[in-house]
């Protein structure tokens, strides 16, 4: 996009929309790679909660947090990926009546394949805007705002 059209991040009001309409122009990028994988099944929702999981098993309760949609959308898109093998739902041995889930065998290879993803993203992106520019990007991301 150039700037002035509309959908231009330098056209945003406000840090946060940029932040936005790049984290929207990143899962287009990652579903771009998913849809040409073997896993093109794998929907934005469901993608989206992998990448929250992060290759480690989580509440149901903090996914629904971290995702900021209600409990039964969790379940419903884990339920989805529990029928593909790609997790499973445990019991939390520190929660009663809690569950967790975590990725199977077949979850993790799809979690490997969803890092290749990213880092050719990652690496087209240092190639359009400069690897020093990608690390000081990465960098700020990660600085402690609080």
């Amino acid at each position: 996009r150039r700037r002035g059209d509309p959908g231009h991040p330098r056209m945003s009001a406000n840090l946060k929309q940029s932040l936005l309409a790049r984290s929207d122009w990143f899962a287009r990028e990652i579903m771009k790679g998913v849809r040409a994988s073997e896993h093109a099944y794998i929907t934005p929702a469901q993608s989206r909660l992998l990448a929250h999981m992060g290759g480690k098993p989580m509440s149901m309760a903090e996914l629904a947090r971290r995702l900021a949609i209600s409990r039964q959308a969790v379940h419903r898109t884990v339920g989805e990926l529990v029928r593909r093998g790609i997790l499973e739902v445990l019991d939390d041995p520190q929660r009663r009546n809690s569950k967790r889930v975590a990725y199977t065998e077949r979850g993790r290879q799809v979690n490997r394949i969803g890092a290749q993803i990213i880092a050719e993203i990652e690496q087209r992106l240092a190639r359009k805007l400069g690897a020093r520019r990608v690390e000081t990007l990465r960098d700020l991301l990660d600085a402690d705002w609080d």
